[in-house]
């Protein structure tokens, strides 16, 4: 019989444009990793917060694949700060499903919901953070509002109480350890994969710009846009760029309702830096959409202040395409530096600047790294995630 996993998100709908870069890496992570465990013969059912009236109590995702809607608070897209008000209806909708042999949460207020549950079932509860909250002593970004005291408590929690912590870095395991108080003989480090067959090299005979606007030999960012993310010092970095070899850069992504405002900010700052048609701010896009950006980008750029893992630089490895990277966080794990891109030390748009013109003025050093990086990501697919993951699982369950 195939293994029955339930897989809990709360706020990360699956059906609802799957996969664009305004969604984020967790949308992402989640559906797919989803799909491949389906592809080793775990049963998945899904479970997600309805955000819509019109969403179906049950579907099949991809096959083997069951997504779940349940109610909890109003059947709206809410901003992410405000979803956790409603964790104890989300905990008590999970109670009704049928049994399942292991409850896998993704991101804290689906394993404070779920682990109730888990125990009160008596079956596993596996942990994946996505992202962690920033130490409170930690100082904000422009624009970024302070954590709450329930996602504090609620990571804590989930650390302490989960029976294994599936971390998708060195870094985020360092984290949930130090900060979260999870046990280490708990944590096991699964990083997460890429599909090489949509992330793949331009055969090089295809000229190709995202929009009629953007020249070619552009420079790409793919996230949504708010100051963790900084896209601010990815404009700052190509606007210290000299004149004569000046990309193009395209902003791919959106603001989130906790960040409503930013996007006329950094329009704000195009115009101040005099960068008016040097760059494009281009909506999400899905998967297949995204890979072409990617793929025809002389570089990624990837400058956040703060990543679990980084999934954006791994496709854009998968891509054939260098990385110019924050050494922040899991980044410096989705990167290899010198290899397969490069890792930037600050956030001063000084340095961004120099590295990114040493990039484009280097043509043989940015294939020698596009080469690289897909070599490396042919070992990183979505199916050896899979295997990985369910590895722990029948550990965990005794089944070795």
């Amino acid at each position: 019989m195939n293994l029955r996993v339930g897989f809990v998100s709360m706020h990360t709908s699956p059906a609802e444009r799957p996969g664009t870069a305004d969604a984020g890496g967790m949308n992402v992570l989640v559906r797919s990793l989803a799909r491949a465990m389906a592809g080793v013969g775990v049963e998945v059912t899904f479970v997600t917060r309805r955000s819509d009236r019109g969403q179906p109590d049950e579907v099949e995702l991809d096959p083997g694949v069951t997504l779940r809607h349940l109610d909890a608070g109003p059947p709206q897209p809410l901003p992410k700060s405000e979803i956790h008000h409603h964790i104890e209806e989300f905990s008590a909708r999970l109670n009704e499903l049928p049994k399942l042999e292991l409850i896998h949460s993704h991101h804290w207020m689906s394993g404070v919901a779920a682990l109730p549950v888990a125990r009160r079932h008596q079956i596993p509860h596996v942990m994946t953070f996505h992202s962690v909250a920033a130490h409170p002593n930690s100082p904000l970004r422009d624009g970024e509002p302070a954590e709450t005291p329930e996602r504090l408590d609620g990571e804590v929690q989930c650390a302490e109480e989960s029976d294994l912590v599936i971390a998708v870095s060195h870094h985020e395991a360092a984290v949930v350890i130090g900060r979260c108080n999870a046990d280490p003989s708990r944590v096991a480090i699964v990083r997460p994969g890429v599909d090489v067959d949509v992330f793949r090299p331009s055969d090089g005979q295809e000229q190709w710009t995202p929009a009629p606007a953007v020249r070619p030999g552009y420079v790409a960012f793919a996230a949504r846009l708010q100051p963790l993310k900084a896209p601010g010092l990815a404009i700052r970095a190509v606007a210290g760029v000299p004149p004569d070899v000046r990309p193009d850069l395209v902003l791919l992504g959106e603001a989130s309702q906790d960040f409503a405002g930013y996007e006329a900010d950094l329009h704000r700052l195009v115009d101040q830096l005099r960068l008016a048609g040097h760059v494009h701010f281009l909506p999400g896009q899905d998967r297949e959409d995204l890979a072409r950006i990617m793929r025809h980008a002389a570089v990624m750029l990837v400058p956040s202040h703060s990543e679990t893992f980084g999934l954006v630089a791994l496709e854009a490895s998968a891509s054939g395409t260098p990385v110019l990277a924050a050494a922040a966080g899991g980044l410096t794990e989705a990167v290899c530096h010198n290899q397969t891109g490069l890792l930037v030390p600050s956030h001063d748009p000084r340095d961004w600047s120099t590295e990114l013109t040493r990039l484009l003025r280097d043509e043989p050093l940015r294939r020698r790294m596009g080469a690289t990086g897909r070599q490396r990501a042919m070992d990183m697919t979505w199916r050896h995630v899979a295997e990985r993951t369910l590895n722990q699982y029948h550990a965990l369950l005794g089944r070795t």
